[in-house]
């Protein structure tokens, strides 16, 4: 009798791993920690009784029973992918990749028109961080997605919503404890910021400064954790400016400058180059890349 796997995720990180060979690589992918992958990995080698990776000095290589295992789940999660797939469409789903800030502060005021519109469809939100345009198998993840960048993703049907102005913020106790009244005085300010420092490495060359090497700064997970992190008094934030329009409002945060400035960075509609849209999919597209015409940023 086949051993009976308890656990379908251990097969789908398998999967993610033997596409990657990097452990690291397949938990940012998969949205998830390092440690996560590897106790998968583990917990199905001990169900099989038997190792799948060698863990060599360059890296991690598929055994001769992990290169036959990855083999078949391909083939099987491929058949899931396709079955998933032909019952979605046939359902008038939408699988829709959002970044968490965009959905909240934009998309969600905005559905009840979408789906009095359009009653046939159903929406199915998957929310990820800003790693759709860089997963391995993205139209398995969702039809289409928004994604925050540059816009150049090779892979992708790329659409620009609109061109975005950024502001630099912090909480009024942090501007007390740190005056900013020049770009050069946040080489003394904790930076905030989520994925890496491009935008303000471009906002300090734009203002005819460099982003000092000492610079202090902190990553974090995702941009509702920035924002709390700004409002709590950690640091120095860049936002699109349309986003924290309610906390400049309220005093919650401050805008030292009291200007925005320009960046090349906006929030893009995105569709995996290998797929046709289907109809519903379509619609969705449709409205969301008209809906920009009416935005007022």
């Amino acid at each position: 009798m086949a051993p009976i796997i308890r656990n379908i995720k251990s097969i789908q990180v398998f999967s993610t791993v033997c596409e990657t060979l990097n452990v690291t690589r397949a938990a940012q992918i998969l949205n998830t920690s390092q440690s996560s992958v590897s106790y998968h990995i583990k917990k199905l080698e001990t169900e099989l009784g038997t190792p799948l990776f060698r863990r060599t000095s360059s890296g991690l290589h598929l055994t001769e029973t992990g290169d036959t295992l990855a083999r078949h789940v391909a083939r099987g999660l491929g058949a899931i992918g396709s079955g998933i797939e032909q019952v979605a469409r046939r359902a008038g789903t939408v699988r829709v990749a959002l970044l968490p800030m965009f959905a909240s502060r934009w998309l969600s005021s905005r559905l009840g028109h979408l789906l009095e519109a359009c009653p046939e469809m159903q929406l199915a939100i998957q929310n990820h961080d800003n790693s759709y345009a860089h997963m391995a198998s993205p139209e398995a993840f969702a039809d289409l997605g928004v994604q925050w960048g540059r816009g150049n993703w090779p892979e992708f049907e790329v659409t620009r919503l609109w061109p975005e102005k950024l502001v630099v913020v912090c909480s009024p106790d942090y501007l007390r404890a740190h005056p900013i009244r020049t770009p050069a005085d946040l080489a003394k300010c904790m930076l905030l910021h989520v994925d890496d420092t491009r935008m303000w490495e471009e906002w300090f060359g734009a203002n005819g400064q460099r982003l000092p090497a000492s610079q202090s700064q902190m990553m974090l997970e995702d941009r509702h954790f920035q924002l709390s992190s700004t409002i709590n008094g950690l640091g120095v934030s860049l936002f699109v400016s349309w986003l924290v329009r309610g906390e400049l409002a309220r005093g919650d945060l401050v805008d030292p400058f009291g200007r925005v400035f320009d960046t090349s960075f906006a929030y893009h509609l995105i569709v995996p180059g290998d797929i046709q849209l289907s109809p519903v999919a379509e619609k969705f597209r449709v409205w969301l890349t008209s809906e920009k015409e009416g935005l007022s940023l």
